[in-house]
């Protein structure tokens, strides 16, 4: 009711007062005269006549003979890279005796995060002490016997025997330092354990006198934040228009102008219940103040094109058929329906239906249907 007092008030300023009980070709003059502002619009087969004086308050613009790029405009968001983010937990079973570190401290690789006093360190220790003696022994007799079998008193037998006793004990001492590698440094039963990477420490969920197990959650989370990337839901109908290497710019709330960018990666695998798969983009700048779960708006170039028009040319008839209004001549206009995608930043691209050079109404064309609805 409230757009049809408007198109009324409207339609009555630019004297386009259609007459009561009058259907298409009713037997209007098609061409009304120049100065006659209170002619009413004649419509018959699809065309609609204006006056010379109300046409005036209409605008056109020609359909552009070469397509324009269709790009994609949908929210983003920055995570961490693959890699970029490491949870650390305990190695061996124990206990906590000491937290190191605070959630928000900046780390190095092989700073110290948390102790731990864990009874397998003692006996891994121990283990490698008693393997490395064995491997000692074991080269000396295999040297000894070597030796005796130059001199003539030895036979080739035990020298055999002594070499596979060596080769044993160099095994048995390189598991040996793996094992006391893995749970870390310290003496004895005490552990230290290590950031694995250079960032910031995320999380730290580890407490002083809590019992640990290794397998369990991460008792310290460390990430780099500088190593992020652009992330961005895309519609299934939409992805063949994405390609690897694919130019992109990024707007974020911290950044003074856009960021270019550039699409490394089209998820391969829908999601269910969005129908999106992920897009992920690196940016090609480096501005400061980055940080994972940042939100924004990414603009992607696709590989569709095809001539665009202004959103307001466009009036979706009966709730579903998609029309413009073409210009025959000055004060002779055709609806014509077409075939639209998906407006993006005010324009809306025409896949079929017109033809390259033919004037479209993009300014007032509602006024010449008030049955039609404007597509916002």
């Amino acid at each position: 009711m409230k757009t049809a007092v408007r198109l009324g008030v409207v339609v009555g300023v630019l004297g386009l007062a259609v007459g009561c009980g009058r259907s298409e070709g009713s037997g209007f003059d098609p061409a009304p005269s120049a100065g006659d502002a209170t002619s009413a619009p004649a419509k018959a087969d699809g065309f609609v006549h204006l006056s010379q004086e109300s046409a005036r308050y209409l605008g056109t613009e020609p359909v552009a003979s070469e397509s324009e790029s269709l790009p994609l405009h949908l929210p983003a968001r920055l995570e961490f890279k693959d890699g970029a983010v490491s949870e650390i937990g305990a190695p061996l079973a124990g206990r906590v005796n000491e937290v190191l570190v605070h959630s928000g401290d900046r780390v190095r690789a092989g700073a110290p995060l948390f102790l731990l006093s864990c009874p397998d360190a003692a006996s891994a220790r121990t283990g490698l002490a008693t393997a490395e003696a064995a491997l000692k022994e074991a080269s000396a007799t295999a040297e000894r016997q070597a030796r005796m079998l130059e001199e003539g008193v030895g036979n080739a037998r035990d020298k055999l025997a002594a070499d596979m006793h060596l080769e044993a004990a160099r095994a048995e001492a390189e598991r040996a330092r793996a094992t006391t590698k893995f749970i870390g440094e310290g003496e004895g039963a005490d552990t230290t354990v290590r950031a694995p990477m250079t960032g910031v420490v995320l999380a730290v969920k580890a407490t002083t006198g809590a019992t640990v197990e290794p397998g369990g959650e991460a008792l310290v989370t460390v990430g780099d934040p500088s190593s992020v990337w652009v992330v961005v839901d895309v519609p299934e109908h939409d992805l063949p228009s994405i390609v690897e290497g694919g130019r992109a710019t990024v707007e974020l709330a911290t950044m003074p102008s856009p960021v270019p960018a550039k699409v490394i990666s089209v998820g391969a695998v829908v999601e269910r219940g969005l129908r999106t798969a992920p897009v992920r983009m690196t940016l090609e700048e480096d501005p400061p103040g980055l940080r994972p779960g940042m939100f924004g708006w990414a603009r992607l170039d696709t590989t569709e094109s095809s001539p665009t028009l202004p959103v307001e040319a466009v009036l979706i008839k009966d709730g579903k058929e998609s029309i413009v209004y073409v210009a025959r001549d000055d004060v002779t206009f055709e609806r014509r329906p077409v075939v639209v995608g998906r407006p993006v930043e005010g324009r809306v691209p025409v896949v079929s239906g017109l033809q390259a050079g033919e004037r479209v109404v993009v300014r007032g064309a509602l006024l010449l249907d008030g049955s039609a609805e404007q597509l916002l």
